[in-house]
C-alpha cells in the first residue's frame, strides 16, 4: 500500500507541477491542520529533512501557486504557521475523491472487528518502521 499510495500522490504532483518535496510539505502542512496544530517553517524544515532556506523555498513555491498561506499569531507576531488554501484542498478532493470512493467498496467487504484487527496490524506495522527509522537517525549521529 506504501508504495502504491505514493505513486498516486506522485501522478497528483506531476499533475499540479510540483516535485516530491512540495508535494510531503503540502501533505505535512495539511495533515497538521486536520489535526488543529498548524506547522511552523522551522517545524515544516524538520520534518522534511531540509534547510531553512531549501523549506523557505518550497513554501514560497506553494503560496505562489496558491496552494498554502502564511499566517501571523495573535499571540506572538513573530511566530508564523502554514496553512492549506480552499484550491489545494478542492484539487486533492478532485483527484483522490474517486480513490476513496473505491477504497470505501473495499472497507464495506470487512466487519468493524475485521476492520479493527487490521487497523491495529498496520499501526504496529507503522511503529515498527518509525523505531527502525530512529534507530538508524540515532546511530547516524553516532
Amino acid at each position: 500500500m506504501g508504495l502504491d499510495g505514493q505513486q498516486v500522490a506522485d501522478a497528483f504532483a506531476h499533475s499540479h507541477g510540483l516535485n516530491s518535496t512540495d508535494m510531503r510539505a503540502l501533505t505535512l502542512i495539511m495533515e497538521a491542520e486536520i489535526r488543529g496544530e498548524p506547522l511552523t517553517a522551522g517545524r515544516l524544515s524538520s520534518l522534511l529533512g531540509t534547510s531553512t532556506g531549501a523549506t523557505t523555498a518550497v513554501i514560497d513555491r506553494l503560496e505562489r501557486i496558491g496552494h498554502i498561506h502564511r499566517a501571523r499569531s495573535d499571540e506572538d507576531r513573530r511566530k508564523v504557521t502554514l496553512h492549506f488554501e480552499a484550491l489545494a484542498r478542492q484539487l486533492a478532493g478532485a483527484f483522490f475523491g474517486p480513490l476513496g470512493a473505491l477504497t470505501s467498496e473495499v472497507m464495506d467487504r470487512y466487519s468493524e472487528a475485521e476492520l479493527r484487527t487490521i487497523h491495529s496490524f498496520l499501526t504496529g506495522m507503522r511503529q515498527a518502521y518509525t523505531t527502525h527509522l530512529q534507530a538508524l537517525e540515532e546511530e547516524s549521529r553516532s
